[in-house]
C-alpha cells in the first residue's frame, strides 16, 4: 500500500519553498494558530485535485504575495509490494503529482513531469483508493462544525457519499426519473390511443356498413349472373326444342320425299302398263277388246289417284319445306340471342345453374337492392381510411403495452433497489452505531443514529442523537448542544465512519479547537490507537494544542511562522 512521502510547497501561501518529509503510520503536525499547519492539508488536496479547494475562493490567491505562480506536489510511494506497483503506469519508486497556479487562477496538473488532464489524475489515484473529494479522507478544518448544519437529507447523502453508497442512491434515482418519464410518455400516448380509439371506432361502424353494403353488392352481382345465366338457360332450351322442331320436321319432309319418289316410281309403273294395254288394244284383238279397255279405264283410275296423292304431298311438302326455313331463321334468332345474352351473363362471372326462375330470381334482388339502398352512402376510401386508423390505434395500443409493461418492470426494478438501499443503509448504520457508541462513551457521553423517512428516497435522512453526562438524548443540532459537544460528537461519528472507508491515508485538520481538555485528550488518545491498530494506513492529524503524549513511531512535525514565511521543524519520531 502507497502513503504520502514528501509533500512540496512551492511560493504556496505562507511557504515560500518548503519539503515535507511524512512517513508511514501515525504524523503529527502541531504548532500555534496561524502558523501555516492547515496550509500543508490544503496543498496536499489543491495537488491531489480535490473539487473542495476550488468552491468559494479563488485558486490565484493561493499563490504567496509577491509572486506570480505556486508549485505544490504530493510525492507518493511507489515501491513493489507483493510484486506489484500501486501505481503500475510508473516505473520509478515515486510518483510525483504536481500541480501548478498562476495568479489569474489559471493551473495545471503534472504527473512526473508530464502535464495531465485532472480526469486522469483522478484515475491514478483511484487505482490506490485515493478518493480526494472524500471528506473523511482529507478533513479540512470546520468540516465538522459544518455538518452538524446539514439537514438529515444531506447528512445521509454525505454518509453515502463518503463510504461508495451513494450509486444504491443514485440507481434508484435514475429508475425513478426513468419511470416518470414511462408514465409521462404513457399518458400522452393514452390520450393520442384515446382520440385514434374515437376516429377508430367512428370508421369501424363505417367500415362495418361499408362491408355489410360490398356484402349486398356482392350477392346482387350472384343474383344479377344467376338472372343472366337463366336467360341463358332459358333461350338454350327455347334453341334446343327449335332444333328438335327442324330436325323431326327435317325427318318427315325425308319421309315425304321419299314417299313422293316412291309415288312417282309408282306412276312411272302405272304408266308403262297402260302404254303395254293401248298397244295391244291397237293390235285389234277384239275378244279381250273389252278386258284391255276395263284394264286401261283401271290403270288410268290408279295413275289418276297416284297423281293425285302426290300432287297433295307436293303441297304438303312445300308447306313444311316453308315451315322449316321459317323455323331455320327462328334458330338463326334465338342462336344470336343466345350469344347477346351469353356475353352479358358472361359479365357477371362464370356460368351459373339454377332451378329458379327468372321472377323468383327477379324477386331476390329487388329485396337485395331495398337492402343495400338502407345502408345508405358509404365514403369511396372508407376501407384506405379504417385501414389507417386500425393501424394507428393499433400502434398506440402496442404502445401503451409496451409501456405498461415498461412501467411495471421499473416499478418492480425500483422495489428491488429500495430494498436493496434500505438494506446497504440500515446495515451500515447498525455497523456504525457500534464503534459510535464505544467512542462515545468514552467521553461520558451516550448516542444513537436514527435513519428517518427511509421510505421516502428523496426524504430520507440521518439524525444522530447524543446525550452528555446522563442526560436524556437529542437531535444534535447547533443550538442544543456547547460547540464541544458538537465537535466531539461528529468526531466520535467521523471516527466511526472512518473504519469503512478504504484508504491508504487519512489526515485531519484541527478537529480538537472547540473541545475541552479532556475530550480533546480522549479523542486524541483514541485516534493514536486506531492509528496503532491500522499500521498500513498513514494518518496526518494537524493539531494547534500541545499533546499530552506524544504516540511512539509517530513522526512529530512544528510549523513556525517567521516574517510571514511557514517554516517546518522535525521534532523527530518518538
Amino acid at each position: 500500500m502507497t502513503y504520502i512521502k514528501e509533500v512540496i510547497l512551492e511560493n504556496f501561501m505562507s511557504y515560500k519553498y518548503s519539503r515535507i518529509k511524512f512517513t508511514r503510520g501515525l504524523n503529527i503536525i502541531t504548532g500555534p494558530n496561524g502558523s501555516g499547519k492547515s496550509s500543508i492539508l490544503l496543498g496536499i488536496s489543491v495537488a491531489l485535485g480535490q473539487t473542495y479547494t476550488e468552491r468559494g475562493r479563488r485558486l490565484g490567491d493561493l499563490v504567496r504575495k509577491g509572486e506570480d505562480i505556486a508549485r505544490v506536489t504530493v510525492v507518493f510511494d511507489n515501491s513493489r509490494h507483493n510484486n506489484r506497483k500501486p501505481f503500475p503506469w510508473f516505473r520509478s519508486n515515486e510518483v510525483y503529482f504536481t500541480r501548478y497556479i498562476r495568479r489569474d487562477g489559471e493551473y495545471w496538473h503534472e504527473v512526473n513531469g508530464r502535464v495531465t488532464p485532472k480526469v486522469e489524475v483522478i484515475r491514478y489515484l483511484s487505482k490506490v483508493g485515493i478518493n480526494p473529494n472524500n471528506m473523511l479522507i482529507i478533513m479540512h478544518q470546520n468540516m465538522i462544525e459544518q455538518f452538524v448544519y446539514l439537514s438529515p437529507q444531506e447528512k445521509l447523502k454525505m454518509v453515502e457519499d463518503v463510504l461508495g453508497l451513494r450509486i444504491y442512491r443514485e440507481r434508484i434515482i435514475s429508475s425513478l426519473a426513468k419511470l416518470s418519464e414511462v408514465e409521462r410518455e404513457e399518458e400522452k400516448v393514452r390520450v393520442s390511443l384515446k382520440q385514434a380509439e374515437e376516429q377508430y371506432s367512428h370508421w369501424s361502424e363505417l367500415y362495418k356498413r361499408y362491408l355489410r353494403k360490398r356484402e349486398l353488392e356482392e350477392k346482387l352481382s350472384r343474383l344479377l349472373a344467376e338472372k343472366h345465366w337463366i336467360l341463358v338457360s332459358e333461350k338454350e332450351k327455347e334453341l334446343k326444342d327449335v332444333s328438335e322442331r327442324i330436325r323431326s320436321l327435317s325427318e318427315e319432309i325425308s319421309r315425304m320425299m321419299e314417299d313422293v319418289h316412291q309415288r312417282e316410281n309408282d306412276e312411272q309403273i302405272i304408266l308403262q302398263e297402260i302404254s303395254g294395254l293401248e298397244e295391244k288394244i291397237l293390235q285389234g284383238n277384239i275378244e279381250k277388246l273389252p278386258i284391255f279397255l276395263r284394264g286401261l279405264r283401271e290403270k288410268w283410275i290408279g295413275y289418276a289417284e297416284k297423281h293425285a296423292d302426290i300432287r297433295e304431298i307436293r303441297v304438303r311438302l312445300s308447306f313444311l319445306k316453308e315451315g322449316l326455313k321459317r323455323i331455320k331463321k327462328e334458330r338463326q334468332r334465338i342462336l344470336r340471342r343466345i350469344k347477346e345474352l351469353m356475353e352479358k351473363a358472361e359479365s357477371y362471372g362464370e356460368r351459373v345453374y339454377s332451378s329458379r326462375s327468372v321472377d323468383e330470381v327477379e324477386e331476390e334482388i329487388r329485396r337485395v337492392e331495398l337492402d343495400i339502398a338502407s345502408v345508405g352512402e358509404i365514403p369511396q376510401n372508407t376501407l384506405e381510411i379504417y385501414n389507417r386508423y386500425k393501424e394507428i390505434f393499433e400502434e398506440y395500443n402496442a404502445k401503451v403495452r409496451e409501456l405498461t409493461e415498461n412501467k411495471e418492470r421499473l416499478k418492480a426494478e425500483i422495489e428491488k433497489r429500495i430494498k436493496l438501499w434500505e438494506e446497504k443503509i440500515l446495515d451500515i448504520v447498525e455497523k456504525l452505531q457500534y464503534n459510535f457508541s464505544i467512542y462515545l462513551e468514552k467521553i461520558g457521553a451516550t448516542g444513537r443514529i436514527n435513519i428517518v423517512n427511509l421510505e421516502d428516497v428523496n426524504n430520507a435522512g440521518l439524525e444522530i442523537m447524543v446525550g452528555f453526562r446522563g442526560s436524556p438524548m437529542s437531535i444534535l443540532d447547533p443550538y442544543t448542544h456547547s460547540g464541544g459537544e458538537r465537535t466531539s460528537t461528529v468526531m466520535c461519528f467521523f471516527l466511526s465512519l472512518q473504519d469503512y472507508v478504504k484508504s491508504p491515508f487519512r489526515a485531519i485538520d484541527e478537529f480538537d479547537v472547540h473541545m475541552d481538555p479532556q475530550n480533546r485528550k480522549i479523542l486524541l488518545s483514541t485516534l493514536f490507537e486506531i492509528s496503532r491498530n491500522n499500521p498500513e494506513i498513514q494518518y496526518i492529524v494537524i493539531t494547534p494544542g500541545v499533546l499530552d503524549e506524544i504516540p511512539p513511531n509517530s513522526n512529530i512535525l512544528i510549523v513556525q511562522k517567521t516574517r510571514s514565511v511557514s517554516e517546518l521543524y522535525k521534532l523527530g519520531s518518538a
